[in-house]
């Protein structure tokens, strides 16, 4: 098995795809490296790309400068990013930087939309588990807003 159908394997945006359905995804894939403290994507552009880290640490950091604050720290072979460009047409909402040497797999939403066109089960299943992330996230964020409203 190869290092990238590793990393998808490991997915779970890729949850429920069989080694066919991997391997066909892996035809859209280009592959990145970054350096510490290299912007992957800037928030409020255009969203036009899905990530899964095959190496590193990922930032996900809302604001710049003084206001910049840290969101969330993405460390985990499979974990995903800029999946929303799948679902909406807003810009992205933080900006992600490598910490350390960083390698990802990018899917270029163009490449992506095509190859759904020839495999539509791809993308079913690509839609359920962001929708199943999203709503997993949600989930996460109703005990943080309850202890807030309850001013604790």
């Amino acid at each position: 098995m190869s290092p990238e159908l590793e990393v998808l394997s490991s997915s779970p945006l890729m949850y429920g795809m069989g080694d066919e359905e991997l391997g066909s995804i892996l035809s859209t894939m280009e592959r990145r490296t970054y350096d510490a403290g290299d912007r992957i994507v800037e928030e409020s552009r255009p969203s036009d790309c899905l990530f899964t880290l095959a190496g590193g640490v990922v930032d996900v950091v809302k604001g710049e400068g003084d206001q910049a604050v840290l969101l969330k720290t993405l460390d985990e072979r499979g974990d995903f990013f800029g999946e929303m460009s799948l679902i909406d047409i807003l810009p992205l909402s933080a900006n992600k930087y490598a910490s350390g040497e960083t390698r990802i797999l990018a899917f270029p939403k163009q490449v992506l939309t095509t190859h759904f066109s020839r495999v539509p089960r791809v993308q079913m299943t690509l839609v359920l588990n962001i929708a199943r992330n999203l709503s997993l996230r949600l989930r996460e964020a109703d005990t943080p807003t309850v202890e807030l409203s309850r001013g604790g």
